[in-house]
């Protein structure tokens, strides 16, 4: 198929290009997707992209010409399932899922679902709204008809969205044993309160209710509500499976440090936390006595630090040494956390075994490092802004993170500069070679509260040297364990190639990694050069890759760390050579260990 001709357009959204195919400006889904140059219904998709396990299966039901598709297997990485019996949006599904290559995670059903197989005639609703059909079963139909628990067959289902104008109903009847099977969420449009209540009457014997509406033309998510084998447990939100995939667990406890002037920020901070733990402690810093909502709280345990000089803010780690087979929550005193926040995270953990910390924020370290404040000193996932997928980083932040009991066995005695948490909890993972994650969300999902307050960033990256200011200990002890690198944890998803580049000059280095990060999810990138140049670190070094990206410079004499840390991972190098800017030339075998030879020092 030729589509140079055609109207196209290019979607980066959350640093992934997609390409689409849009012959027919006149469509309605395809005018909306070329005048905003983003996704279709995209408030949708973030909320519920964001909320769905690793590596899901999804079945798009009316994929239309895969919008929706090309979001959940892109932008998400999940396995799709698109099915469209429309014969001109099935050409324009099938050319969008070529032009971004993901024939191998998307499979086209050319067919329709319904309540019983058989064959049917597609009957158009709304000419605008091309795909967007009904299929009517008929005798001498043209479109087969086929119920989606014979199409999935055995497979395991995480979200099911069905648009098909009006024949809701019958696609969910032939849906009934993959329902009760994996309780899949489903997203399905009811245009009418009709629509809705028949909907409702099939799924609600089953357990499912509507937790949300979306969009002009409505489609309700809906979860089934899961049977609580703990009835007398006080945390109710919690999927038992969750619980059930970690480590031997009997509370969920929260943690928070906090300062006195703080305690507007600090009640809003704590209630939004409590209706969600079992148990909070709270690290009282420079107080004299406990707030009332504080030292009243039948789930709260405090401590008071009358001059807050020795841990700041790792007093959110007080409450480790006192529980045994607990999730342990990590909290900061001037942040909204979402009534599902400490769910999700449990759901996050739950996939990774609880072998891994995971955290809203996270960040990345440019190396060699002239300083963790220093301008292009990190990439950083900041907690208010979307993320579609996990990530891997090196500094998860204990304002918002998440972990087992088991796994993290800190001391306060640990922490052995105050309000440095974050980097103390890094080296701590390094040195145990446990992996730390940024969980996705969407856009605001954790919301700051303004204080009047200075905070330790804001005192850490000015340098002023006050008792918030932890700058030069920080550098200190991230030092001490360069280089730092994803590649020393070991984590599930370690099977990721190394990407190893050497060139001689600064050009052609921006288009590599911008390859490299928009191909891979958590590349690490090793960017051999003679020496280290500012205009080198200007492009090698930039925040906005958002991956892990090292200078190694020859003369720099630091190699022979990084031929080690290489050479353990040998099978996964992936070497090339620029020169010229533009001359990308594969390594033969390892012949990139010659790279990592010194050379001597540039003359000054």
């Amino acid at each position: 198929m030729t589509l140079q001709a055609t109207v196209a357009c290019e979607v980066n959204s959350y640093r992934i290009p997609v390409r689409f195919h849009l012959p027919n400006p006149n469509d309605h889904i395809q005018r909306i997707i070329l005048h905003s140059q983003g996704f279709y219904e995209r408030a949708m998709l973030e909320d519920i992209g964001s909320s769905l396990p690793e590596n899901a299966f999804v079945v798009d039901v009316g994929a239309n010409i895969g919008n929706h598709t090309l979001f959940f297997s892109a932008v998400i990485g999940a396995r799709t399932l698109a099915i469209e019996p429309n014969a001109e949006a099935l050409r324009i599904l099938r050319a969008n899922i070529s032009l971004n290559g993901l024939q191998d995670r998307v499979d086209v059903k050319p067919i329709a679902l319904g309540a019983e197989a058989g064959m049917g005639d597609v009957v158009e609703e709304d000419p605008s709204k091309m795909g967007m059909a009904r299929v009517r079963l008929a005798t001498d139909g043209q479109v087969p008809v086929a119920r989606l628990d014979d199409v999935v067959r055995e497979q395991h289902v995480d979200l099911i969205k069905i648009d098909v104008e009006g024949m809701e109903t019958d696609v969910l009847r032939g849906a009934m044993g993959t329902m009760v099977r994996c309780r899949p969420r489903l997203l399905v449009e009811a245009a009418t309160a009709q629509a809705l209540l028949d909907v409702e009457a099939i799924l609600r014997p089953l357990g499912y209710r509507k937790i949300k509406v979306y969009n002009e033309t409505p489609t309700y998510l809906f979860e089934m509500k899961f049977a609580d084998p703990y009835p007398d447990r006080r945390i109710k939100a919690i999927e038992p499976a969750h619980i059930a995939a970690l480590p031997p667990t009997k509370v969920i406890v929260a943690g928070m440090a906090t300062v006195a002037g703080n305690e507007i920020a600090l009640r809003a901070a704590v209630m939004s936390l409590l209706p969600q733990v079992d148990r909070l402690y709270v690290y009282l810093n420079g107080f004299i006595e406990a707030p009332r909502f504080i030292a009243e709280h039948q789930k709260i345990r405090h401590f008071i630090d009358t001059d807050g000089s020795r841990y700041g803010d790792a007093g959110k780690f007080w409450g480790l040494e006192q529980v045994e087979d607990a999730i342990y929550v990590t909290c900061d005193d001037d942040i909204i956390y979402p009534d599902d926040f400490v769910a999700r995270m449990i759901g996050e953990l739950a996939q990774l075994r609880g072998r891994a910390v995971v955290s809203v924020h996270g960040s990345i370290i440019l190396q060699p490092s002239r300083g963790y404040y220093k301008e292009r000193g990190r990439a950083v996932f900041h907690y208010e802004r979307s993320l579609m997928r996990r990530r891997r980083v090196h500094v998860a932040a204990t304002g918002t993170s998440a972990f087992h009991s088991s796994l993290v066995r800190m001391k306060l005695t640990d922490f052995r500069h105050r309000n440095m948490a974050d980097i103390w909890l890094a080296e701590y993972l390094h040195r145990q070679g446990i992996p730390a994650y940024a969980v996705p969300r969407k856009d605001g999902w954790l919301q700051t509260i303004e204080v009047p307050r200075s905070s330790i960033y804001a005192q850490s990256a000015a340098g002023t040297g006050s008792s918030y200011d932890s700058s030069s200990m920080q550098d200190e002890v991230l030092s001490s364990i360069y280089p730092l690198s994803l590649l020393g944890s070991d984590a599930a998803d370690s099977s990721s190639i190394i990407y190893l580049v050497d060139t001689d000059r600064p050009d052609g280095l921006v288009e590599f990694i911008l390859a490299v990060a928009g191909r891979e999810r958590d590349p690490t990138i090793f960017v051999t050069c003679d020496h280290e140049t500012e205009d080198m670190r200007g492009v090698a070094l930039h925040p906005d890759f958002l991956c892990e990206v090292h200078l190694v410079a020859r003369s720099g004499g630091k190699t022979s760390s990084y031929l080690e840390l290489l050479s353990k991972n040998a099978q996964r190098v992936r070497g090339w050579t620029i020169r010229n800017g533009n001359e990308l030339k594969p390594a033969a075998g390892n012949e990139w260990e010659k790279w990592f030879e010194p050379i001597a020092p540039q003359a000054s």
